[in-house]
């Protein structure tokens, strides 16, 4: 990480200075516990208003002549590589703390998978300065998952997995699957099993950590695993394009059930 903190740093002079720019936290695969080399740094900025693209563009040319500002797919962001490093910088708002934390552990609201997403994120975030404490609501995580919001997202995603809706998860991939459409299967198998990853970390009441390295996270973060975890994940993958993969997914289900039955 040495490569990385010394340009982490320069960011963070440079950001500081700005007087709408309130806070900087870092995060993303490069500071987890199983970072690798294609792990990429992400850092959060957290400012009151919007900060001009020309500002932004000066701090990361002074840097690296590598990068691209207003790559705002997801969130509103920038990207730069310096040092061999792939930088993801993304501009958030200053009540984005408070309001995710809110929704999700206060007000128990889940969403279709990575329901806790954000809050694993703000949980592991380190944070470079902060003038005004507006981290300080991420202490509220240091207490115990609850079982209220634990049983909201699983109902919540068993639901749309399989329930008695026409337009369960499910139902839409038996259809692809008959019609032999291989988009729209590729497109509900991975909402299902963004659904079905939800529901485990809930159950095991841990945060989410995010759709990469999402297994080897399960086996890291999850006291609990169903029946047969890894070899249900890789039928279901390997039928993923040809084969069986209703079948696959509802061996895997059957023991995501078992799993939730149990005390």
């Amino acid at each position: 990480m040495e490569k990385a903190d010394r340009i982490i740093s320069l960011l963070a002079d440079a950001f500081s200075r700005i007087e709408d720019c309130l806070a900087m936290a870092v995060s993303g695969s490069k500071t987890s516990p199983i970072n690798d080399s294609l792990s990429d740094c992400d850092i959060y900025i957290y400012r009151k208003k919007q900060i001009p693209s020309s500002v932004r563009e000066k701090i990361l040319s002074s840097i690296t002549e590598h990068y691209l500002v207003d790559s705002s797919f997801f969130e509103e962001g920038d990207e730069m590589n310096a040092d061999g490093i792939y930088f993801d910088i993304m501009y958030r708002d200053e009540n984005f703390i408070r309001d995710q934390i809110e929704r999700v552990w206060e007000k128990k609201q889940p969403s279709l998978g990575y329901s806790t997403c954000f809050l694993h994120n703000l949980k592991t975030s380190r944070f470079i300065f902060d003038k005004e404490g507006i981290s300080d609501d991420i202490r509220k995580l240091d207490k115990a998952y609850s079982d209220e919001l634990s049983q909201s997202i699983i109902s919540y995603n068993m639901r749309m997995i399989d329930g008695e809706s026409e337009g369960t998860w499910m139902r839409q991939l038996e259809a692809a699957q008959k019609r032999g459409d291989y988009v729209s299967r590729n497109h509900r198998l991975a909402a299902l099993m963004a659904s079905y990853f939800d529901i485990l970390f809930a159950y095991n009441r841990v945060l989410h950590p995010g759709e990469k390295k999402i297994i080897k996270y399960a086996h890291l973060l999850c006291s609990s695993l169903p029946e047969n975890f890894d070899e249900d994940i890789e039928r279901i993958y390997s039928s993923a394009w040809e084969g069986d993969l209703t079948g696959s997914v509802k061996v895997a289900l059957r023991h995501l059930e078992d799993m939730l039955r149990r005390t």
